[in-house]
């Protein structure tokens, strides 16, 4: 079940609640007042249980000394004060506490507020994790195999929750080193590469064309060099810059930046990229949308 972690001066309090939480599958740690609960609440604990009223650190103080700590701030917290006058509770909920039982109360009332608070928190972790899975599948959806996705979707989770994102380096050591036991974040508007066992970032602005390969997309970039990803070309073309990138069949979207020249043949239009040995062809359908990228380029001022 759950680790509950009650804080409370009056041990037969401590006693009875415990040995209540115990008999419906709780491990139970007690700390008899408030600075000895943030110190057991640093230990590890997914429910917190605190009296208002207490020597060394009220319980309000324990709740704002929680919530400074980004590894503690979302554990469920629920008051059990006999301190439950209107100005106390408002002030409990202000500083982000969960819930808060007036004393007496019921072992049904107690039971029922626990269940709820970690069901409501179990969701809520459910939630962000899904979040977290789908942004790292949207980003980084690749099909090479460039190690584990459970793993770097662990990592993100708790990096997300410590706050302890390391900075992005230009190449990654290859899997099994030292090094490589934190994987970077990739940069925006970049995506991670694998070459001759090296881990490295590509910048969007560097891919010269992606091509449709089925319902996958691969991206082209440098000196014959590509990766497969899970995105469709219609993603791709919501996702980057219209005025640099631009989609000229069903097929390919080329980067405007490495275009040398459109070639005019019996069969349409043809566009060839900068060190890109495939000519891509133009759909008839897509000669107007090239032609006015092509126009709004020739109007951009060059760098000098």
């Amino acid at each position: 079940m759950a680790r509950i972690l009650i804080i409370d001066d009056d041990d037969a309090i401590c006693r009875a609640m415990a040995k209540l939480l115990r008999l419906h599958g709780h491990e139970v740690n007690v700390a008899p007042d408030g600075r000895a609960g943030v110190a057991a609440a640093l230990a590890g604990t997914d429910l917190i249980i605190c009296d208002l009223a207490m020597p060394l650190m009220d319980g309000h103080g324990v709740l704002a000394t929680l919530k400074q700590d980004q590894r503690l701030e979302d554990i469920p917290f629920i008051f059990l004060s006999g301190h439950a006058d209107r100005e106390s509770i408002r002030r409990s909920m202000n500083l982000g506490s969960d819930d808060f039982i007036p004393k007496p109360a019921s072992t049904q009332e107690i039971l029922a507020t626990v269940t709820a608070r970690l069901e409501q928190h179990q969701r809520r972790e459910q939630r962000r994790e899904a979040e977290v899975k789908k942004a790292v599948e949207i980003f980084s959806g690749i099909v090479d195999d460039l190690g584990s996705p459970a793993a770097a979707i662990h990592w993100l989770a708790q990096t997300a929750a410590t706050g302890s994102a390391g900075k992005v380096s230009g190449a990654i050591p290859p899997p099994g080193s030292p090094a490589a036991a934190e994987p970077a974040v990739p940069a925006a508007g970049s995506f991670l590469a694998t070459r001759d066992n090296r881990r490295y970032f590509v910048k969007l602005s560097e891919v010269k064309a992606l091509l449709a390969d089925g319902e996958y997309s691969r991206a082209h970039w440098g000196k014959d060099q590509s990766m497969m990803f899970r995105k469709a070309l219609k993603q791709w073309e919501k996702e980057l810059p219209a005025a640099q990138f631009i989609r000229i069949h069903r097929n390919a979207i080329v980067n405007l930046a490495f275009l040398e020249f459109v070639k005019k043949t019996p069969a349409g239009p043809q566009v060839c990229l900068r060190e890109f040995a495939q000519v891509l062809i133009v759909s008839q359908r897509k000669i107007p949308a090239l032609n006015q990228a092509l126009k709004l380029a020739a109007r951009r001022p060059q760098p000098l």
